[in-house]
């Protein structure tokens, strides 16, 4: 089962973020900050992060710059919900940065599986 980490301060973006993906057959944990997030990642197995660019303590970017440097090989979805014209701003940031992915909040649920299913395969 592909093991999914999801980072968001908003607790309840993520808790249905980790519903729908549950529910998806995925094994989802969770963080809400950047800095938790990273040691789950650092260790703990999973394939697939997702996690979302404004947030205190560490952002997204910050988040995706550190992953990519210390686990290689997780894929990471970056999501936004900040605006129409930062959003586009951050999501552009976020794919030169090296995300496999970036979806724009509020999410479409169904999207969200497509593309956390693509990453896994």
């Amino acid at each position: 089962m592909p093991a999914i980490l999801i980072i968001d301060d908003d607790d309840a973006v993520r808790l249905l973020l980790e519903d729908a993906l549950t529910e998806s057959g995925f094994d989802v944990v969770s963080a809400p900050s950047g800095v938790e997030g990273v040691e789950i990642a650092q260790t703990e197995h999973v394939d697939v992060v997702i996690t979302d660019i404004l947030m205190p303590d560490k952002d997204g970017l910050e988040t995706l710059m550190e992953l990519k440097k210390s686990c290689p090989d997780i894929k990471v979805l970056v999501i936004s919900g900040s605006g129409e014209f930062l959003e586009n701003s951050f999501l552009e940031m976020a794919n030169k940065l090296g995300a496999d992915a970036s979806l724009a909040k509020p999410l479409d649920i169904k999207q969200l599986i497509t593309t956390v299913s693509d990453l896994v395969r």
